[in-house]
């Protein structure tokens, strides 16, 4: 007598481990009799699903139009959010910069460097490493900076550019000049600054 599979339906043989027709295992307590079957109507009544009209799929929209709408929209997401990084990360640094330009800055000093000293023949480099060594033969000298660069906000056309070092007593000395990138001038600020520039 054939069984029959508890979810399609379908007559199964008793031997069958698995629904010949949707694959579902084999019920620990088998598939289930069948019942009598209702009698068969005549051939020329029964019609098989092969001879329908085939499915109209303009009716309902195709499945590949929306996956391509998917894909496309996927896309351009992905291409905005890689564009707002790169310009988060390249081009807001550029326009946000307050500081005067690193080129500029660097043969600022260079050319203060250079600048004659109040002594002859001495540049303001040479009279400061000068003052810088007599420091530490004294035994004064703690700790020791140098030249540095710094920006002052809101102007990319000035720097402070400073020679430092520290000595015995907590007591820094500093050199200081406001240097004016554009009219190339370098005004002290402070007095050993002063005191150095000619």
């Amino acid at each position: 007598m054939p069984m029959v599979c508890p979810r399609c339906a379908t007559d199964v043989t008793a031997e069958a481990l698995y629904c010949p027709y949707c694959n579902l295992p084999k019920p620990k307590a088998g598939f289930k009799l069948s019942a009598p079957s209702p009698p068969r109507k005549p051939a020329a009544q029964v019609v098989s699903r092969k001879h329908h009209e085939p499915y109209d799929r303009s009716l309902s929209p195709p499945r590949n139009k929306k996956r391509k709408i998917r894909l496309v929209v996927s896309s351009v997401a992905a291409l905005v959010a890689v564009l707002s990084v790169g310009l988060y990360i390249f081009v807001v640094p550029l326009v946000h910069s307050q500081g005067a330009e690193p080129k500029l800055a660097l043969t600022s000093l260079d050319r203060l460097q250079h600048m004659p000293s109040n002594e002859p023949d001495l540049t303001i480099d040479a009279r400061l490493s000068r003052e810088l060594e007599k420091s530490r033969r004294v035994g004064n000298l703690v700790g020791y900076q140098g030249w540095t660069v710094h920006p002052i906000k809101g102007t990319k056309t000035r720097v402070l550019l400073v020679f430092a070092y520290r000595e015995v007593g907590n007591t820094e000395q500093r050199a200081e000049w406001l240097a004016d990138l554009n009219a190339n001038t370098f005004t002290p600020q402070t007095a050993l600054a002063v005191s150095v520039s000619r």
